[in-house]
This record gives structure tokens, sequence and C-alpha cells, in this order.
């Protein structure tokens, strides 16, 4: 998709970014880089991002510019990083436990982050309140369930077998 279709997304959830800024956003690691080429016929240049850009752009600028305790630009990419990996994650309890301790004072953005991006990707209204269940399924992969629309806006992992 290319940039102005991710911006057009964006629009759908209240904001009005440009396309400077996710290029920013793109340059500081904040959403999966864009595919980059030349035009067919050699002229012009193009990108070309995924799906998962505009939920993680939603995800990452909510936390700078939307999130009640506003997050530093600069602390963003640490908040997306720590949410990645919790998500893509097969977790015990005593390990999940442990990354909790190490990212503490960063647990509710990472939350806040994971809940915004599940918000795009489940196409959900911005207004709309979501919780999020991780349960481990029997061929060991993650499955993220919303609990929500107007849930407790929560994520709960739960270390279960379905």
């Amino acid at each position: 998709m290319k940039g102005e279709e991710v911006l057009a997304r964006m629009r759908e959830y209240g904001i009005a970014a440009t396309l400077r800024t996710l290029q920013r956003y793109e340059s500081a690691g904040l959403l999966p880089p864009a595919r980059r080429g030349w035009g067919d016929s050699g002229f012009g240049r193009f990108a070309e991002y995924s799906p998962a850009a505009v939920a993680e752009f939603y995800a990452s600028y909510s936390l700078v510019h939307q999130y009640l305790w506003k997050v530093r630009f600069e602390d963003v990419p640490v908040v997306r990083e720590a949410s990645l990996r919790l998500e893509r994650s097969i977790w015990s309890r005593d390990e999940l436990q442990a990354f909790i301790g190490q990212h503490n004072d960063k647990m509710a953005a990472v939350w806040y982050w994971l809940v915004n991006k599940a918000r795009v990707e489940e196409k959900q209204p911005a207004d709309s309140r979501l919780g999020l269940t991780y349960v481990l399924q029997k061929d060991g992969s993650m499955r993220r369930m919303i609990t929500g629309p107007n849930a407790v806006s929560l994520v709960r992992f739960e270390i279960a077998v379905l």
C-alpha cells in the first residue's frame, strides 16, 4: 500500500499525519520498513508499505500524541520492540513475570500500544474500549482474542493450552 493509503487509513482514526511524519516514524523504526524501488519505466521512486504499517503507525503515533502520559518520541522504539516481543513470543509464567519485571516502567505504554495496534487490525472504532487476551495454543502459537468492544481496556496473557 502506498504512503497516501496509510495516511487515509489514519484519517479514519482521526489522525491527520503527513507523508513526512510517516517517513520519520519509519526511519525511527516505529513501523515495518517500506519496500522501495524504481517505477516500471525506471523513472520515479516508490514506497510500498505492508498492511501492518497502518496498525503500528497508529499505535506508535497514539503513544506520542494521544496517550495520557505522552511517551517521548525517542522512547517509543523501546515500547514497540517490547510490545512486539511480548506478542510474538511463547512464555511460561516465570518468563512472562521476568519480562514484565525488566520492562516494568514501560508496561502501561506497552499495553496501550498493543491495544491500539489491535484496534486497527480488527477494524474497531477509535473510541471503542478493547481488552485483549493472548492464549497459547496447542501448536505453540499465541492467539489474540478481542474481549470487547466496550470491555475494560486491558491486555491479559493466559498461560493455558487450547
